[in-house]
């Protein structure tokens, strides 16, 4: 079971198994969801979740102790959240207000390269954080 109120927060390893789906794959996908569902509604909206969506991305890179597992969470992730996003907003309707790609599969594309990329951010930032930690 994971450390309570410590920092850095839990390795994705060190939390159960049903744990560990909510947050890889459930998380992504609502969130995903959610932002599709109002894009029909507000481009407003959708651009500030797209901000937390940063945040969350990388938040989850720095549940990780080695670039790979970053990277892989950040490829995996944001497959789930670009695809759940067409789906949300599929379910929905209403105008993308110009902000899904025109082929919106790029929408995946797109989601994953910044997943990566802020899974490799995250999980680089934990390893520099323990580094000091450790000390000299």
């Amino acid at each position: 079971m994971p450390r309570s109120s410590s920092f850095p927060p839990p390795l994705l390893r060190e939390w159960p198994l049903p744990v560990r789906i909510a947050l890889t794959v459930v998380l992504p996908a609502g969130f995903g969801f959610l932002c599709g569902a109002l894009l029909g509604s507000s481009g407003a909206v959708f651009l500030v979740l797209q901000l937390i969506g940063i945040i969350g991305g990388f938040a989850a890179g720095f549940e990780h102790d080695h670039w790979r597992g970053g990277v892989l969470r950040g490829l995996c992730g944001g497959a789930i959240f670009g695809a759940f996003i067409l789906i949300g907003h599929a379910v929905v309707g209403g105008s993308d207000h110009g902000l899904l790609p025109e082929v919106q599969g790029f929408q995946i594309v797109i989601t994953v390269f910044f997943g990566v990329l802020l899974g490799w951010l995250g999980s680089r930032l934990r390893l520099r954080t323990a580094r000091r930690q450790e000390g000299p």
